[in-house]
């Protein structure tokens, strides 16, 4: 597997110095910053955008910080729980741009799913992965 650098920004003071105990990541690419969004057990979530690849460095923007609805954060949680261990979904794989490619992927603990973005590869677990991850994103972008 083909490990793309991120930085890694430390978690502000708004998940009350918890650690993480998932986190989504999109690795970004060289034309579009990426992001990890940084969900505790409560379901605070914190998102943070990460620099482009092989650009000069960029100011940070604020982390916005969220609570995942409750319903949303049940559903992730089971979906997630379902999927383990991750190890075992399908990777998925498809045809990305040089410039504008990147991967989606959910860190739970030391494991750590295939790319999301490529699709579900026919994996009910993958799917429901995707649509959780996709809602909670969604509402970072809302927030903006």
């Amino acid at each position: 597997m083909l490990w793309l650098p991120v930085i890694v920004l430390g978690l502000a003071a708004g998940l009350s110095g918890a650690d993480p105990v998932v986190t989504i990541v999109n690795s970004g690419s060289t034309n579009r910053a990426g992001f990890r969004i940084a969900i505790d057990a409560q379901g605070n979530a914190e998102a943070t955008a990460t620099p482009r690849r092989l650009r000069a460095p960029q100011q940070q923007d604020k982390p916005q910080l969220q609570t995942i609805p409750p319903a949303l954060f049940k559903s992730f949680g089971a979906d997630l729980d379902a999927a383990k261990p991750l190890a075992s979904l399908p990777e998925v794989h498809c045809m990305k741009s040089a410039s504008f490619g990147s991967r989606l992927t959910v860190e739970s603990g030391a494991e750590e799913t295939p790319d999301l973005s490529c699709g579900d590869g026919g994996s009910n677990a993958m799917r429901n992965l995707i649509r959780d991850v996709n809602e909670i994103t969604a509402l970072f972008a809302a927030g903006r």
